[in-house]
């Protein structure tokens, strides 16, 4: 993926303003609600593809020494205006050589996926992560789904005739992004399949926005009182296996043994 692509991508659609709205707020807390699961006083945090630095921000808060890495450099810069001493360094996610082996005990991966085109790419990056973790530490990974990117943008938008022509979508109604795409979406088996290859074991994978993608019009209505109890009602339904992959997102926690 051109560097431009992401570039341009994140200069018309800025991340730091994604995540203060309420459906991007639902993922936001969801995620941090699952983060504290696994975190711990001391522990050392790497945050890869942190965009504006929103969950660095977060973490840094509540004490945690967090290191950054964003290869947009306009979302640094947004980072650096709100946390003028953030640890943050421009760098790709398939490739940190200035990371030591098993630097990391909880390593963030909460978008280079997104943008990573084909499962060689992905491996890549999970490589990577796999690598800077140490033993027994546990990595956040977030992927787009292919079964929401179907429904809004190709149903909804009326182009799934044109898309299925073309071959963007194959007979299986799975979305085959080419390589100079912006995004790639998956499905739970594509996941499994990286985890396989990777070497990397499931601890739990959650859906950090459920619904609220599809209903960001009534989000928006809610009364205060409402949508706190959807934030709750998110994190209390995000691991269930009948709704996980039906969200915009979904974040597979993942660890490994000493092989």
């Amino acid at each position: 993926m051109a560097l431009s692509n992401i570039e341009k991508h994140y200069n018309k659609h800025p991340e730091d303003l994604r995540l203060t709205r309420r459906h991007g707020m639902v993922e936001f807390e969801t995620t941090m609600h699952h983060l504290h699961r696994f975190l711990e006083p001391g522990m050392r945090i790497f945050d890869i593809g942190a965009g504006t630095g929103r969950y660095s921000s977060a973490l840094m808060s509540e004490g945690y020494a967090v290191k950054a890495v964003e290869l947009v450099k306009r979302n640094i810069d947004v980072f650096l205006r709100r946390e003028p001493h953030a640890n943050v360094v421009q760098g790709d996610a398939r490739h940190m050589p200035f990371i030591a082996d098993h630097a990391s005990d909880l390593t963030l991966l909460l978008g280079p996926l997104y943008h990573l085109i084909g499962e060689e790419e992905k491996l890549r990056a999970l490589r990577e992560a796999k690598r800077i973790t140490r033993h027994g530490g546990h990595i956040f990974v977030a992927y787009l789904m292919n079964e929401y990117s179907i429904l809004s943008y190709c149903f909804d938008q009326e182009r799934i005739g044109d898309l299925l022509a073309k071959g963007v979508v194959d007979e299986a109604f799975h979305i085959r992004a080419e390589a100079d795409e912006l995004y790639d979406y998956l499905r739970l088996d594509d996941i499994d399949r990286l985890n396989l290859q990777a070497g990397l074991q499931r601890v739990t994978i959650f859906s950090p926005d459920g619904a609220s993608d599809y209903i960001r019009t009534r989000l928006n209505q809610m009364s205060e009182e409402s949508f706190r109890h959807f934030i709750n009602y998110q994190k209390v339904i995000s691991e269930r296996p009948e709704l996980i992959g039906a969200g915009s997102h979904v974040v597979d926690v993942l660890t490994y043994s000493q092989e």
